[in-house]
C-alpha cells in the first residue's frame, strides 16, 4: 500500500487464517494511526470487494478502484447486469447501484482495444454527484503511478524473486528491493537515467554484445 510518501506492506502467509483483502484493511487502518489523512484511496480491482468500500465510506474517506467487467451493477431499481453490458454511457461516465454496495459513479477508458472500468465513490452520498471527469482524471493519473511503481519494483528490482523461505530472509530481500527502487528514482530525478528501465536494459545489451565479441570465432563452425 502506497499513500502519499508512506508505504506500507504485508508477508502474505497461507497459514494464517487472513485474505490479502483483510490485510488491505489493516494496513490502512494502520496508516491512519501514523496521521496519514488521504484524499482518496485507491487500489486495482482485486481489493474492489464490498467489504473493502463499505469499510473505506465508514472511515469516512472517497474512492476509486477499478472494477472486473463482470461486476453486477443496475441502472434501474431491480434489474440487474454486468458492467460490460451497459449501454448508456454519457463521455464514458455514469451513475450505477453496484450491488451489495450503494450508488457509485462509474467510468470507463480504452486500454488495449478493451474498455477498463472504474469506480469513484464518495463517503458523503450526497458528494457523489459532484465527483467529474476531471476528478477521475486526477485521481487515476495519480493510482496510474503507484501501479507504474508496483511494476517497476517488480520487473526492474525483482521484488518478487527470492529463494528464501523464511520470513527476516524475506524481510530482507523486500527492503533490498526497495532500496534499490528508492536508488533508480533518485538516479531519474538527478538525469542520470531517463527510467527505471535503463539500467537493466543497458546492463543486458551490454553483457550480450560482449558475448557475442569474445565467442563469434569459436562459434564459425555452427555458422550455416
Amino acid at each position: 500500500m502506497v499513500t502519499g510518501g508512506t508505504l506500507n506492506f504485508r508477508i502474505y502467509d497461507k497459514s494464517v487464517d487472513k485474505t490479502k483483502n483483510d490485510y488491505c484493511r489493516e494496513m490502512l487502518t494502520e496508516i491512519l494511526s501514523w496521521g496519514v489523512k488521504p484524499s482518496w484511496v485507491t487500489g486495482d480491482s482485486w481489493y474492489s470487494s464490498v467489504a473493502n468500500l463499505k469499510y473505506i465510506r465508514k472511515l469516512g474517506f472517497n474512492f476509486m478502484f477499478g472494477i472486473e467487467s463482470n461486476r453486477t451493477i443496475s441502472i434501474e431499481r431491480g434489474q440487474y447486469i454486468q458492467i460490460q453490458k451497459l449501454e448508456d454511457w454519457c463521455d464514458d461516465e455514469n451513475t450505477v447501484y453496484l450491488k451489495d454496495y450503494g450508488m457509485v459513479k462509474v467510468f470507463r477508458q480504452i486500454y488495449k482495444k478493451s474498455y477498463r472500468y472504474y469506480i469513484m465513490g464518495a463517503a458523503n452520498l450526497d458528494d457523489l454527484e459532484n465527483i467529474t471527469k476531471a476528478d477521475f482524471k486526477r485521481v487515476h493519473d495519480a493510482h496510474w503511478s503507484i501501479e507504474r511503481f508496483h511494476r517497476a519494483i517488480k520487473q526492474v528490482c525483482n521484488i518478487e524473486r527470492f529463494q528464501v523461505r523464511r520470513e527476516n530472509p524475506i524481510r530482507n530481500h523486500i527492503f533490498c528491493a526497495i532500496k534499490a527502487f528508492v536508488k533508480l528514482e533518485f538516479m531519474r530525478e538527478s538525469k542520470v537515467i531517463s527510467h527505471w528501465y535503463e539500467v537493466k536494459r543497458d546492463l543486458f545489451v551490454s553483457t550480450i554484445k560482449n558475448y557475442i565479441l569474445e565467442n563469434a570465432k569459436s562459434h564459425e563452425a555452427v555458422n550455416a
